[in-house]
């Protein structure tokens, strides 16, 4: 096929759809295709990492983008001030909607990583650039979740903003921990899981610690709580702003770490056991590797929920809370070596199906 010219459109809450981009970008390259630009909605309570911005290896801009704002102790989402946050700076989204617009209207198919704004720009502004959409949530559309018993309760909103951030994409690509069968009459196609690049050169140990990510920095007390009374574990937490956003005056057990990708995968490939908030990306990189995962949703944060319940169903990790960091540590669920090697073969059925997906929405888009 010919060269691609081809933008990304990155949602910036949280860090897994930057993930996502990161190992999508040299996958496109390697298949003789361009990432044209960039584009990631930013907050006022997120950064957007320098990992992200020299890894993408593209031209980066910004756009003012919804965020969930911290609610007491920066710890869960508070849904009052995110949704007053909003509603105050809904000009910017507006502004940022015709931003997207401008910047992508002369590629050949844009690439989405759930991002609200760009959905919904393509819907009011009828943009003739084909899209397709990429994230875990739309596995959850996915009539084999939806209907099964003990399977996520989707509400209206929940449903409604997950179809927006996919709006006029020729295809959803549901990223999932397994094989499903793809759902045509929605265009969702189940896509294994985007891993950053060399992930699967890197060999796991045990040195004894527990690694740890948040995506707010109050979480980080509960750890340093736990952490007081465990003074023999040495905990590694990462998070965003690192000692400049929380700094609990521990002892040298308790290490805190800015965001950095190489250093991120180094301390799980080496740790114990992984407690993080429930986003699927660092779920699937613990998984990978084998490790012990106690997934913790953030608290408000719906979608996590989902994603610790996913993980829960194919046997990745325990869903639970920070209560049950005892009970996690002194019995620690190691996934199976068959599910794990199951799990690294169903990864690395990815980049040749993910680049057809793409190429295949552009021809679809000349036609």
């Amino acid at each position: 096929m010919s060269r691609l010219r081809v933008a990304f459109v990155v949602q910036g809450e949280g860090r897994g759809h930057m993930t996502q981009a990161l190992a999508l970008a040299p996958l496109l390259r390697d298949a003789g295709h361009e990432v044209d630009s960039v584009l990631v909605g930013q907050s006022p309570f997120r950064s957007v990492p320098d990992y992200f911005v020299k890894g993408i290896k593209a031209p980066v801009e910004t756009f003012p983008a919804p965020t969930q704002v911290p609610g007491r102790m920066r710890q869960g989402v508070s849904v009052l001030k995110t949704l007053g946050d909003a509603t105050r700076r809904m000009p910017q989204f507006i502004s940022s909607g015709f931003q997207i617009h401008n910047a992508t209207r002369s590629v050949d198919v844009v690439v989405n990583f759930m991002d609200l704004i760009c959905g919904l720009s393509r819907i009011i502004l009828r943009s003739r650039v084909p899209a397709v959409a990429v994230a875990h949530n739309y596995l959850f559309l996915h009539p084999e979740l939806t209907h099964h018993q003990t399977g996520p309760n989707f509400g209206t909103f929940v449903m409604g903003y997950t179809k927006g951030t996919a709006g006029r994409s020729m295809a959803k690509v549901a990223l999932s921990f397994d094989a499903l069968a793809n759902y045509d009459r929605d265009g969702l196609v189940v896509m294994p899981p985007l891993l950053r690049p060399g992930l699967r050169d890197m060999q796991p140990s045990d040195n004894g610690y527990l690694l740890a990510y948040a995506l707010n920095p109050g979480y980080g007390y509960r750890l340093a709580e736990w952490q007081s009374r465990h003074p023999e574990v040495t905990v590694h937490f990462y998070v965003d702003g690192g000692s400049a956003a929380f700094d609990p005056n521990t002892d040298a057990s308790f290490h805190v770490h800015a965001l950095n990708d190489q250093n991120f995968i180094r301390h799980l490939a080496g740790c114990r056991a992984y407690i993080g908030s429930a986003g699927f990306e660092s779920i699937c990189e613990a998984f990978h590797f084998g490790k012990p995962i106690l997934a913790v949703p953030t608290e408000g944060q719906h979608e996590q929920i989902l994603n610790a319940w996913d993980a829960e169903r194919v046997g990745a990790a325990q869903a639970g809370t920070y209560a049950d960091l005892d009970s996690f540590w002194d019995n620690l669920p190691r996934p199976s070596e068959q599910a794990v090697e199951t799990f690294r073969r169903w990864v690395e059925k990815a980049p040749p199906r993910i680049v057809e997906v793409i190429e295949r929405a552009a021809r679809q888009g000349e036609g």
